[in-house]
This record gives structure tokens, C-alpha cells and sequence, in this order.
């Protein structure tokens, strides 16, 4: 998956159908090993180091509409999550998200284990930085306009980030990851780069975390099986710093192969999320949502 493709944005995202020719890397080699879907030898290594749950919650926050993850937080305090939430493409055009998201947000950021980032885009570094920057202050002054200490933002979940090496995109990347680092609490707020797949070196530098994948269930395990990961530049990177995400896993999968699954995940990237959906899957707690967050547990 290349540049141009944007998947977290917006509330009810309509996403790319998956191309039927995969690419160079994604084809069948006979000389690495056979493709089998469900056993691969990264499953088999013993135990994963733990990764932290990535949800972009597009779900809007009726009563009772976020109760899913709220009962997973409460139920497995040694996860940690990273709550991504995004009430108007951004943070919207007022000063403060509405009375649900108020009513929501602190809900899940007065638990240890979680943080709430907020969702701004870049247009692959096209975007004029000063509408990203009001974006990311607007973010930060929640707590102060509201009363709410509570209402807290934690970080950005920067989305459309380019791939391919520009200067320009470097020192505009660069300013974001600084602006983003003056907010209250400093440089514990976190950056994630969205750009969908593995970008130049240069770019995973400016960011705490990238997703280097996002992609089918079937894609992620013709790439394990082909040790795409392992061969290329992400092998010399910190797993702390990737993020991955797999969708459209299939529905037949048991609690014992979506840890297996979850294994595989975790041995990559520090941040993951899984879903069984294969569309609309940011504005849905799917079916085995449990199975997914007991995956990242096991």
C-alpha cells in the first residue's frame, strides 16, 4: 500500500477494496517457503513482548456507545491503550467537542493504562502547517476551556504522512513532532505518522510511533511468510516504534489463532490493532473485539 492512501479519517470511513494483484514483495516466493495462512514459523518463537492496543474509535460517543472499550480497560488493567478520537475530521470547528465526547473522553483518561490522542491530517505534508498547528493547540486548550481536567489529549494521531524522502516534508514533519512536544506535559505526548506503509527512515525518526502496515489479514501473512519484515529496513528499527494494523481476518479464526495471530502482531510493532471487519471497521466494535484485546493480553 503507497502513498495516497488514507485510512483513519473521518467518523465513518469508506475504505479502499483491497487490489486482487498484490505487489513485488507481497508475491509468493518458492525459495523462502510455502504460504500457510494459519502457521507461520514468527508464531512459533516463543513468547511476544507486549504491544500496546491502537484504537482509532470513530464510533461516536452515544450513552453506552463506547461501553465495549470501557469494559475491556477495566478488565485487563495490564493492557495499555492508545485511544485514537477524531469528532470532526479533527478536533471540529468549536472551541470543544460536544457534551458526549465531554461526558466520554474522561471516562477513559482517568485509567492508568490509557491515552487519548487526537486525529489531524496532513495531506501528505501539503497541508498548511498553521491549520495543522490550531488543530493540535485546540486539542491541548480541551482542559482549560472546559474545566475538565480530564478532557485531556495525550498526543496526535497524524494522518496522510508521506512516504517517500522530501525535504520539505522532513522540516514540516519535524515542526509538527516540536509542536506537539510544547503541549502540556511535554514529551510524554506522543506522535504517530500514518502513512499507511513503510516510509524513508528519515520520517520514522520524527515520529514515536508509524504504521508501517495497514492492510488485510491475508496481505500480513503472505509478507510474515515471505519475511518481508524481517529483510527489509524495519528489522534495524525499535518495534516500539512501528504500528500495525490487520483487518479482514477471517471470521472462522478461534480464540487460539487470534493469539497465535496477536503473536505475530506483537513481534513486529509495539502498537497494534486487529479486526475481523473489512469495512467501516474505525466506526465499529466488531464481533470479537474481546478475542483481539485477549489476543494483546495473552
Amino acid at each position: 500500500m503507497g502513498a495516497g492512501i488514507s485510512c483513519f479519517k473521518g467518523n465513518a470511513v469508506s475504505r479502499r477494496k483491497i487490489d486482487s494483484t498484490d505487489s513485488e514483495d507481497d508475491k509468493f516466493d518458492p525459495r523462502i517457503k510455502e504460504y500457510n495462512p494459519y502457521v507461520c514459523e514468527i508464531a512459533t518463537m516463543g513468547d511476544a513482548p507486549k504491544s500496546t492496543i491502537l484504537l482509532p474509535l470513530y464510533v461516536y460517543p452515544n450513552p453506552g456507545a463506547w461501553t465495549p472499550l470501557q469494559h475491556m480497560i477495566a478488565a485487563y488493567p495490564n493492557v495499555s491503550f492508545t485511544v485514537v478520537i477524531n469528532p470532526f475530521n479533527g478536533p471540529g470547528l468549536d472551541d470543544l467537542p460536544d457534551a458526549n465526547y465531554q461526558r466520554e473522553i474522561p471516562r477513559l483518561t482517568c485509567h492508568a493504562n490509557v491515552k487519548v490522542v487526537g486525529y489531524v491530517h496532513t495531506t501528505w505534508a501539503k497541508r498548511d502547517l498553521a491549520l495543522v498547528f490550531k488543530d493540535i493547540d485546540k486539542y491541548a486548550q480541551w482542559p482549560e476551556c472546559s474545566g475538565l481536567p480530564d478532557l485531556k489529549i495525550s498526543g496526535v494521531f497524524v494522518d496522510e504522512t508521506p512516504n517517500v524522502y522530501d525535504a520539505e516534508a522532513e522540516a514540516y514533519l519535524a515542526k509538527l513532532w516540536k509542536h506537539v512536544k510544547k503541549m502540556p506535559a511535554g514529551d510524554e505526548n506522543v506522535v504517530i505518522h500514518n502513512p499507511g506503509c513503510v516510509p524513508d527512515a528519515a520520517f520514522l525518526k520524527l515520529a514515536d510511533s508509524t504504521v508501517v502496515f495497514e492492510d488485510t489479514y491475508h496481505t500480513f501473512q503472505t509478507r510474515v511468510s515471505n519475511a518481508i519484515f524481517s529483510a527489509t529496513a524495519l528489522s534495524m528499527v525499535d518495534r516500539s516504534k512501528l504500528a500495525c494494523v490487520i483487518h479482514s481476518i477471517p471470521e472462522h479464526l478461534n480464540g487460539e489463532e487470534w493469539r497465535r495471530l496477536g503473536q505475530q502482531a506483537r513481534k513486529i510493532a509495539g502498537d497494534v490493532f486487529m479486526t475481523e471487519l473489512c469495512e467501516h471497521y474505525y466506526a465499529n466494535f466488531a464481533p470479537k473485539w474481546v478475542e483481539f484485546v485477549d489476543a494483546m493480553a495473552a
